[in-house]
């Protein structure tokens, strides 16, 4: 089934209208049961009638009316205009409304006779399913008129995701609340949000989150290692990424806490916000915030099953299952799993996933919904380096090795083993207000056997070469609370939005240490560097102490958003916080270590202004501090000292065919001190690599972007960014990151008797780049990387897709930051789906 809720029908802002592998460790056995019993009371008591009684679903708000002044036009475009009017949202499967037109409808009607006169003649009839939820399906054959069928008895009100992108089709959504909590448009939003939805995750193949954000606009990927190293970052308006949220609720910035090898198979859709996130982050770069937002059970029946074969033997299957689990709907359920075994373009390297996922939803109350669920994911690399290969010879001159090269040795490997239990618990007041309690228990275990050829100086002979060898391996877990409310409240004869809520976690980190780098009675040379195979004696490594890491952040916040006059929007808010981070170690032999850092107090304003010039275009501003305590570490083994600094933002917004397709423009300018840099050649004690600190990095930019659906059937998602980093002396830093890219996916349905064919193409730049100075500076040219795409709809429950990435087979570094790393080359992705 298809929500329009996506295309707004998404109806969820309408101006003043806010509708809204193999092993399981042993503490988590008490909350998997307790989740067991749980469900099998839930399901027993909602499985039964209602006997408070609770009134039947009114159809359609009885007795209320609605201004209408909508266009004849296609149905998909009628229906957000409906939706944005109404605030309902719209369910229906996602090929009947293609290529349909709707007479639309015009004056002030209650909305069940509205939504009969746009249907006339589409050959669709509308069902309520709660208040607020419309279903569509084809008119039988007998009937002549469309109508508006009597309402079914399904729960389920609450459970909407407003945001959802799931079979909507489009390259866009109509409601985020990634930036301030606020149930908000994009174009409402005073800040850049790129959002990549279910639909276009499909289309282009992306199943991990690194590839999401690798086609994200203004986001950079520099890998330089295998997936679950620390060889992969992600960069965005010229500093990193690290602020990672899973509904809403923030990741720990510890190594190993954030969710930046995800597979998507799990996710209804990213939401990025660029810029500094401080108001619901706490602490945080300046760059972006992802946010991964998880499916939840449909009040329909419905699901998929998916094979895909691709270039270097990978195989994957995947299954999605959803639905009400009792006849009056109240309880519902989602299962989803996924499977992925695949080689690589580079020699030996081999990965594995296993994905599962389960989540129960119920209508405790009319006006209450619980949700429980646990995330389970396991990815696995063999063979498998932290890094690529030298960028010159010991002579001073460039390497040109090929793109198969693998520098990991054979046995070494990445291993993350990730289980997530998760609780929600929402009630709906009166008057539109909503109270939201969220729990969540994150453990997790990364074990890297590190065996890579990037130490020394490559000799023209192949000699010159060794292994950076140890091991990483700890256990992490995180608890995660927050609780907040959110509604509307009448001030000066007028309505304004409010957001208020606390919340915390605690994140430790606890293992073995090992030696790394330098172990002693280890030859880690490599005899001929050009004819190596990864062949090399595994080094002995018996835990030399025990580490830990303690981190607890709390904070409160509060966001309004006021409504002085129709067209203005001023948003108000700020967080104040608290932020502590202990770290131990106990040497074998030796004297063990402890060190605090602490920061109270902390205190993040937001501010932020939007104002709307026509009814598709609006103007906005904001302005958020910056705050981030760090835990780079200089050559010292010191921690850098907190980033601090400010964050404004400005730009034009527009919202096309009922916010369908959404387009904006930004300008940015972000001041900030103690930016941790990259001290080349340098470790840390911990054998980390060393950062420095810069005072005064100031970074510019602009950024252009287009998402949604031009006309029937065209989907587009792309547009260009540019960022410029540099110090207090004017000098850039951040050389190895692109400042400008340019990112472009777009679809097409074709029409007529063509129809079951959508054919799609993907264009991707990034500009120059380059590392080092003099004769050790290293510059990579400005590439370009053409993808295409085709579906066929074989039938209607089943379809093929085709992807072929970097078509011309173009050869480019993604990465030259301390080695170097090549991207694919060409490959080809086939999928095959049933759905039901």
């Amino acid at each position: 089934m298809i929500d329009v809720g996506g295309r707004l029908l998404r109806g969820q802002t309408a101006r003043g209208n806010k509708v809204w592998g193999n092993k399981v460790r042993t503490g988590w056995a008490p909350a998997l049961l307790g989740m067991l019993l749980a469900s099998t009371a839930l399901h027993g008591a909602l499985a039964a009638p209602m006997t408070t009684g609770e009134a039947p679903v009114q159809v359609a708000q009885q007795g209320r009316t609605v201004s209408f002044a909508i266009a004849a036009g296609p149905l998909p475009g009628v229906l957000a205009a409906y939706g944005q009017a109404t605030g309902f949202q719209v369910l229906y499967p996602s090929d009947i409304a293609q290529g349909v037109s709707s007479p639309g409808v015009t004056g002030t009607l209650a909305p069940q006779d509205a939504l009969i006169r746009l249907l006339a003649g589409t050959g669709l009839i509308a069902r309520f399913v709660d208040p607020d939820t419309v279903t569509l399906e084809k008119l039988p054959a007998q009937a002549g008129n469309a109508a508006v069928l009597d309402p079914v008895t399904v729960q389920g009100g609450l459970s909407r995701d407003p945001g959802r992108s799931e079979g909507t089709g489009s390259y866009t959504t109509g409601s985020t609340d990634s930036a301030t909590k606020l149930p908000l448009t994009p174009r409402e939003t005073p800040q850049s949000v790129s959002v990549m939805t279910r639909q276009r995750m499909d289309d282009q193949g992306l199943n991990e989150i690194r590839d999401v954000l690798n086609q994200t606009v203004g986001v950079s990927r520099m890998q330089r290692g295998a997936m679950g190293s620390d060889g992969d970052e992600v960069y965005a308006r010229g500093f990193p990424v690290t602020n990672y949220q899973v509904n809403g609720i923030p990741r720990s910035t510890v190594y190993g806490f954030d969710d930046s090898i995800s597979d998507m198979a799990v996710f209804d859709r990213v939401e990025v916000v660029r810029g500094a996130t401080g108001l619901l982050n706490g602490v945080g770069e300046p760059s972006a915030s992802v946010n991964l937002v998880r499916k939840r059970p449909t009040p329909t029946l419905q699901g998929y099953a998916e094979g895909q074969i691709g270039s270097w033997e990978r195989y994957r299957g995947e299954a999605d299952l959803s639905g009400p689990l009792t006849e009056n709907g109240r309880l519902r359920g989602r299962v989803v799993g996924a499977y992925q075994d695949n080689n690589s373009f580079i020699d030996r390297l081999h990965g594995r996933k296993k994905v599962l996922y389960g989540v129960l939803e119920a209508d405790v109350t009319e006006d209450t919904t619980w949700t429980v669920g646990v995330e389970y994911q396991k990815h696995r690399s063999d063979d498998a380096s932290n890094s690529g290969f030298p960028l010159f010879y010991s002579d001073g001159t460039k390497t040109n090795l090929p793109r198969s090269y693998n520098s990991g040795a054979r046995w070494a490997y990445h291993m993350h083993d990730n289980l997530t239990v998760f609780s929600e618990l929402k009630h709906r007041f009166g008057d539109g207000w909503t109270a939201t309690l969220n729990v969540e228990r994150n453990n997790r275990e990364y074990d890297s056997l590190l065996g890579f050829g990037t130490r020394g100086d490559l000799n023209r002979d192949g000699t010159g070469m060794s292994v950076w060898a140890g091991r990483w391996n700890s256990d992490l877990e995180q608890t995660s609370v927050s609780a907040d409310v959110n509604g509307g409240f009448d001030l000066f004869g007028r309505r304004h939005d409010l957001m208020a809520g606390v919340s915390g976690y605690y994140a430790k980190r606890e293992g073995l240490s090992h030696p790394l780098w330098n172990i002693p009675g280890y030859d880690p040379s490599i005899p001929n560097y050009f004819t190596w195979n990864g062949s090399i004696a595994q080094p002995t490594l018996n835990p030399t102490g025990r580490s830990q890491t303690d981190e607890r952040q709390m904070a409160a916040y509060a966001a309004t958003r006021l409504r002085p006059i129709d067209a203005l929007s001023v948003i108000l808010g700020s967080r104040i916080s608290r932020w502590e981070q202990i770290e131990k170690s106990s040497p074998n032999a030796g004297a063990g270590s402890y060190s605090k850092r602490a920061e109270n107090g902390v205190l993040t304003p937001y501010a932020g202004v939007v104002l709307d010039l026509t009814d598709i275009w609006s103007v906005y501003a904001s302005y958020t501090s910056i705050f981030k305590p760090q835990n780079y570490k200089d050559a010292s083994g010191q921690s850098l000292d907190p980033l601090d600094g400010d964050a404004y933002e400005a730009g034009l917004k527009a919202e096309f065919f009922g916010g369908a397709l959404n387009a904006s423009a930004a300008v940015f300018l972000i001041q900030q001190n103690n930016l941790g840099e990259v001290d080349p050649g340098r470790f840390a004690p911990d054998g980390t690599q060393a950062y420095r600190a810069v005072k005064g990095a100031e970074s510019k930019g602009f950024d252009l972007e287009v998402a949604g659906e031009v006309m029937t059937g065209w989907q587009v998602g792309g547009g260009y960014s540019h960022s410029s980093v540099k110090n207090a002396d004017g000098q850039r830093m951040m050389t190895y990151v692109p400042r400008d890219t340019f990112k472009l996916f777009t679809t097409y349905r074709l029409p007529g008797a063509w129809d079951r064919l959508t054919v799609g193409g993907n264009f991707r730049w990034e500009g120059d780049v380059y590392t080092g100075t003099g004769a050790e500076r290293y510059d990579r040219d400005g590439y370009a990387v053409v993808d295409l795409m085709a579906r066929y709809q074989i039938t209607d429950k089943v379809s093929a897709t085709l992807n072929v990435n970097n078509l011309f087979d173009k050869k480019y570094l993604s990465n030259i930051d301390v080695s170097g790393y090549y991207g694919e080359p060409r490959n080809v992705l086939l999928s095959l789906r049933a759905t039901w």
